[in-house]
């Protein structure tokens, strides 16, 4: 494994290109993937379009070390790099070459994410105290790649991978919670004080106005949301219910049952839907260049019922100073809609110039989909162009792997073996 040993003492095959979309292709574009140009004329994309996540090109090859200076380098033989290759390389770190370390391994090579000691200890001290699914696996070398060392954000972010919470269905849950809390209240007035229950009644009127006024500020123009202020306000409000409940008298009366489980349901929709968005807060961090990404997920009202729009949008610079550059990046939407299912809209920036990409689930979706962009492209081109963007093209794809948001959030190559090759020297 000589081959493969960095300066850090890790295997590491070279920094792969990750961010979904990859890089340019030459390549024709097949039926079931038929670009478009501005205008409506088939062709192929210009070469700043992307291709799949992860695709990339052949690398160059390098002289094999030892190799005499200025003569013939010496023959060399690539193989796929293996399972066992792997384990060995994790033996060498004294790592037992078990099951889940050598499928974290494998994991962090796909990433490009270099297999040292160091790493390996920071991941497996993650997910002590977790399940160690491949949903806290994947948490766990996503945020070590933003540089967080966090055992808690691993169990917060492996959640949100496992379950998919919808933020648009959660606040409706919770706007539910807020009317049967609401009216267990009222007919639990003998068991608190009245003032109290007053006070009460008319802060969770205040939140759910706080709630109505989030997805309005998604659909106008106005005041941003703030992620954070949310975050904080949903956590004073459990805090005062946690109490609440905890003074609350216990009796077996239907009054007090009422209030006790109307408490407890709305403390649990709560406490999920500030989960989610501080699931987002994490992946909104910034870290290395592949997963430097802001991440929201947006209510979508005009769904019914409302559904999210997810939309990852690519960022420069590192730490504080990591910023959106409006024109020189890439923005990924994810929405369902109601007669085409899953769609995702790649938008790929670059000065003023926009390639677009719409990736749909289901080949019939695929062939609506296409007729009906091709029917309103005009219209979308006039729109970016009255923002001094020009739509050099688009393209139209089928790929259930890639309609959805979770490859651009934690963007892989398809196959360890296509990446990693083991140069064996001749003798």
């Amino acid at each position: 494994m000589g081959e493969f040993t960095t300066e850090g003492g890790g295997v590491h095959p070279g920094k792969p290109i990750i961010w979904p979309t990859g890089k340019p292709t030459s390549s024709a574009v097949s039926s079931a993937s038929e670009a478009e140009s501005a205008g409506g004329v088939r062709g192929v994309p210009p070469r700043a379009a992307p291709t799949r996540p992860g695709e990339v090109g052949a690398p160059a090859e390098a002289a094999p070390a030892g190799a005499p200076a200025g003569g013939r380098a010496a023959p060399s033989v690539a193989r796929p790099l293996t399972v066992e290759d792997i384990r060995s390389h994790l033996l060498s770190l004294q790592i037992e070459p078990n099951d889940l370390n050598t499928k974290l391994a494998s994991l962090m090579l796909r990433n490009g994410l270099e297999v040292s000691r160091g790493n390996m200890v920071k991941i497996l001290t993650m997910l002590q105290g977790t399940d160690k699914s491949s949903a806290m696996q994947e948490a766990s070398v996503l945020l070590l790649m933003k540089g967080i060392d966090s055992p808690e954000a691993v169990k917060i972010l492996g959640q949100f991978f496992s379950e998919n919470p919808a933020q648009a269905a959660q606040m409706m849950a919770l706007h539910e919670g807020l009317g049967n809390l609401t009216s267990a209240l009222g007919m639990g007035k003998g068991l608190l004080d009245p003032t109290l229950i007053a006070q009460l009644t008319a802060l969770l009127g205040s939140f759910d106005s706080t709630l109505e006024s989030i997805t309005n500020k998604f659909a106008s123009k106005g005041k941003a949301f703030s992620r954070g202020e949310a975050v904080n306000d949903m956590r004073a409000l459990k805090a005062l219910l946690q109490g609440l409940q905890n003074k609350a008298p216990s009796s077996d009366s239907a009054p007090a049952q009422a209030l006790s489980s109307a408490l407890m349901e709305f403390q649990g929709k709560l406490d999920g839907l500030m989960q989610n968005m501080v699931a987002q807060a994490i992946l909104s961090q910034s870290g290395r260049s592949e997963v430097n990404y802001h991440y929201q997920q947006i209510p979508n009202a005009m769904t019914n019922p409302p559904k999210d729009f997810e939309i990852v949008i690519k960022r420069e610079g590192e730490g504080k100073d990591a910023h959106i550059d409006p024109r020189n990046t890439q923005v990924v939407m994810s929405m369902e809609t109601e007669n085409m299912g899953k769609m995702v809209v790649s938008m790929i920036v670059k000065d003023n110039k926009v390639y677009v990409i719409f990736v749909f689930n289901e080949k019939n979706y695929g062939d609506q989909g296409r007729s009906l962009i091709a029917k309103d492209f005009g219209e979308f081109q006039q729109k970016l162009a009255d923002k001094n963007f020009l739509i050099t093209g688009y393209q139209v794809k089928v790929d259930s792997a890639m309609a959805n948001i979770k490859p651009y959030l934690i963007p892989m190559l398809p196959r360890l073996e296509d990446l990693l090759k083991r140069i064996d020297l001749e003798a």
